[in-house]
């Protein structure tokens, strides 16, 4: 019996759950304005709490790792990584992109695009048909929609109000809160593939480069097996 814990910290809303072999025993899902740094650890000890497990007692823990917030992604993954320090939990690192796209597995590939948020009026964006990149496909303002996408494509993501208003001939999929179900069942499937290599890269994934060296990126990178 798969037990799992996800942390997804990516945007302001985040979320964690508790689940076995797929089926959410306990979740909570807040908005934070702090990057989650203090929310992260109390909600995660309560939900364990709650649902009688020791941290040792966890077979994956799968976290978020953008695109979305420079800190608060970081913040999950700091804290996966602390977790599973004294035991044998594997970690595994999600793209945001592919949590999107778990919603829309019934559309066509080659129509679907996630839209994520990347600040200062912009946003980041990927084709389901490039899920197989880890990188953005790109990043455009607000005003540049319309010049860059077809109305035949259809856009999911969260938070994306002022997009969906602005173009209200183009087909959204949008959701205040990416809630943990997607989360756990593309993790699920992930295990259940047997494709847990692809994702224990937990290097951070950025809609935008930050000023950081390529020193301390590499403590994000572990090496599980």
């Amino acid at each position: 019996m798969t037990k799992l814990l996800t942390i997804d910290t990516s945007s302001k809303n985040a979320s964690i759950s508790f689940s076995e072999n797929g089926n959410i025993i306990n979740s909570e899902i807040w908005t934070s304005a702090n990057n989650h740094s203090i929310e992260l650890s109390d909600n995660v000890l309560n939900l364990l709490s709650q649902s009688n497990l020791e941290v040792n007692n966890l077979d994956y823990i799968s976290v978020s790792i953008g695109p979305g917030g420079f800190t608060a992604i970081r913040v999950g993954i700091s804290f996966a990584i602390g977790l599973s320090k004294f035991s044998n939990i594997k970690i595994l690192g999600i793209p945001t992109f592919e949590i999107e796209f778990e919603k829309n597995n019934d559309i066509d590939n080659q129509d679907v695009i996630a839209i994520i948020p990347a600040g200062f009026n912009a946003y980041c964006w990927k084709s389901k048909k490039n899920i197989h990149l880890r990188n953005v496909d790109g990043i455009f303002n607000s005003e540049d929609f319309g010049k860059l996408f077809q109305k035949k494509n259809f856009f999911c993501g969260e938070n994306l109000e002022e997009l969906s208003k602005k173009y209200k001939d183009y087909s959204f999929f949008n959701e205040q809160i990416r809630h943990p179900e997607l989360m756990v069942s593309l993790t699920n499937r992930i295990i259940n593939e047997k494709k847990q290599e692809k994702y224990y890269d937990l290097i951070p994934i950025y809609s935008r480069l930050p000023n950081i060296t390529k020193k301390k990126e590499t403590k994000w990178a572990m090496n599980q097996h």
